[in-house]
């Protein structure tokens, strides 16, 4: 992933406030989502605008850089779950991070939602990475008869994402860790073997995206 930590050479001072700058937009896209101005990312660093488009150009090559991080832990939480012994486990870990992931970070729910082509290449490639690695973690639990024959890994993204609204309904209140309840529950659902098979054509990758190359 890209190395946020790592900054070019420069000034002491400039080098803390590039280290801020990061800090401040990992937290205000998490929180606020990916509409947070350059003038807040900058407030919230405590330097001045002008600091922000100095070290980075545009304030979206910022949110650019601190997104490509994002993408780039999970691909390493992916393969970190392609390693699992037991593949069913592997692929449930990954499900529950991912929907975590989506659930605590604003910006990240933001733009896995998009389903136009990615802004730039970086991100291209990273969520053609993703993808990847979560077909091969489908695949896995699909050889070892762990997961139900008729999810695809498509459908895997999408239900990564119920925990984005688990937590009121009808008077209901899910609590603080409602979302982890929610996909638990969801993946049972996804275990084989099925109980009621699955009607209708399965999610698609945009036909606009040449992400994944891996088969559904």
């Amino acid at each position: 992933m890209p190395d946020l930590t790592s900054v070019p050479a420069a000034r002491a001072d400039a080098q803390d406030n590039w280290r801020r700058l990061i800090a401040a937009t990992q937290e205000a896209i998490a929180s606020r989502g990916l509409g947070v101005s350059a003038l807040d990312i900058a407030r919230a660093a405590g330097v001045g605008v002008g600091t922000l488009y100095r070290r980075f150009g545009t304030k979206e090559a910022l949110l650019d850089a601190v997104v490509l991080g994002l993408y780039d832990d999970l691909c390493d939480t992916a393969h970190r779950c392609t390693e699992r012994t037991d593949a069913w486990d592997g692929l449930a870990e990954f499900v529950m991070k991912l929907a975590e992931a989506h659930r605590d970070n604003r910006g990240l729910a933001e733009v896995t939602a998009a389903c136009e082509e990615p802004p730039s290449p970086e991100l291209a490639e990273r969520t053609a990475a993703l993808q990847d690695a979560v077909a091969r973690l489908t695949e896995r639990a699909h050889a070892t008869g762990g997961l139900r024959a008729d999810v695809t890994w498509q459908d895997i993204m999408i239900c990564s994402r119920a925990s984005l609204d688990a937590e009121h309904c009808l008077g209901v209140d899910a609590g603080p860790d409602g979302w982890c309840r929610v996909t638990t529950i969801l993946l049972d659902g996804l275990r084989a073997p099925g109980r009621t098979p699955l009607d209708g054509p399965g999610p698609q990758t945009s036909a606009q995206a040449p992400f994944s190359t891996s088969g559904a």
